[in-house]
């Protein structure tokens, strides 16, 4: 993905990936069947990866170290909150109907409007290198770690979230509610952590909100014979402290390595990410076959634990607050990102 990046650009990689989401979402109702379905599934992963990729990619390299933190988090709220909705969605027609595949296609669609239409201001052409992931976990072994264990823990709850608050004994409305406590938790603390991850060192915020959302776990696998309400709060507070991991690791990543190997670093992390998310599910679900459903969260709070373990473990210097975010040009002359212009421009 990175190479088809540095060949086409930012802005037609995301559409070019967004059309075939759309196309792959009605081809669905077209081929009903796991055998059909599971390749359609394959090829939409890959092309929201795609769209992740780009979006992340652009977003780092007009970040500067001083606000990166604040600027992915509130990517991260914007993706989260689109997530809360998106389930909401499921009311509005019945699974079987065409209705709720036509409008995954129309919306993905939409997405390619305004980074078509509206003034933008994509990157330059940097030269990109690739990051091996020994490389990437030799400059940045806080992020890889982060991004991999958190994979492994958010991955689990994403997976088995819903079949834990079934198996507690949750109906649907409670099922929906559990799952939006956890994403409301999200929205409301993944900024305030972006922001402090830009003051303060960032190992040190990885660290406390990898230890809370531990905490927060051990809550949720205690609270399953509790009220409904106090299930809710522990699962918002292991939402809003566990799912932000992710943009810290990133974050960090991008402040450790140079420009030129923006896309590897978000490649690589991206794929880690994505192994861990991918077997988290399968792992939680062994724990909860043999603690009970209160093994999924177990499982996440000794995962989480030993992040932060790590994470204190790794000494991170305080970062000097020097540069200020300024407007980018709308001009397509722009040969680097902002933060390049601004070395330059320090330069001279």
């Amino acid at each position: 993905m990175p190479r088809i990046i540095v060949s086409v650009g930012h802005v037609r990689t995301f559409a070019g990936f967004a059309a075939i989401a759309s196309m792959t979402a009605l081809l669905h109702v077209a081929f009903i069947g796991p055998i059909a379905w599971m390749p359609l599934r394959l090829v939409t992963g890959f092309a929201y990866a795609g769209m992740i990729l780009a979006t992340e990619s652009w977003l780092n390299a007009h970040a500067l170290q001083t606000t990166r933190g604040q600027l992915l988090s509130i990517f991260g709220v914007v993706s989260k909150g689109s997530w809360a909705i998106g389930q909401a969605l499921l009311n509005i027609a019945p699974p079987a109907d065409v209705t709720l595949f036509l409008i995954v296609s129309l919306l993905i669609s939409a997405a390619v409007v305004p980074i078509t239409l509206l003034p933008s201001h994509p990157p330059g052409q940097v030269a990109q290198e690739r990051v091996a992931f020994r490389d990437l976990v030799l400059a940045s072994p806080l992020a890889a770690a982060g991004v991999f264990l958190a994979g492994l823990a958010i991955g689990g709850f994403w997976g088995m979230g819903p079949n834990f608050a079934q198996r507690i004994g949750l109906d649907v409305g409670g099922i929906f509610a559990f799952m939006a406590a956890v994403v409301g938790g999200t929205l409301a603390l993944q900024w305030p952590l972006g922001w402090l991850s830009d003051r303060v060192p960032q190992n040190r915020v990885i660290a406390g909100a990898a230890l809370a959302a531990a905490v927060a776990a051990v809550g949720v696998a205690l609270a399953a014979e509790a009220p409904l309400p106090v299930l809710l709060a522990a699962g918002a507070l292991f939402g809003g402290f566990g799912i932000p991991i992710y943009s810290l690791s990133l974050a960090v990543a991008n402040d450790d390595l140079p420009a030129g190997r923006l896309l590897g670093t978000a490649r690589g992390l991206l794929l880690l990410n994505g192994v861990g998310t991918a077997a988290g599910p399968l792992i939680g679900g062994v724990a909860m076959n043999i603690v009970g459903p209160g093994g999924l969260f177990l499982y996440a709070a000794g995962l989480l634990t030993t992040l932060a373990v790590l994470t204190i473990a790794r000494r991170q210097p305080r970062r000097p607050i020097e540069a200020k975010a300024t407007r980018c040009p709308s001009t397509p002359m722009i040969t680097g990102s902002l933060d390049a212009m601004i070395r330059t421009q320090e330069d001279a």
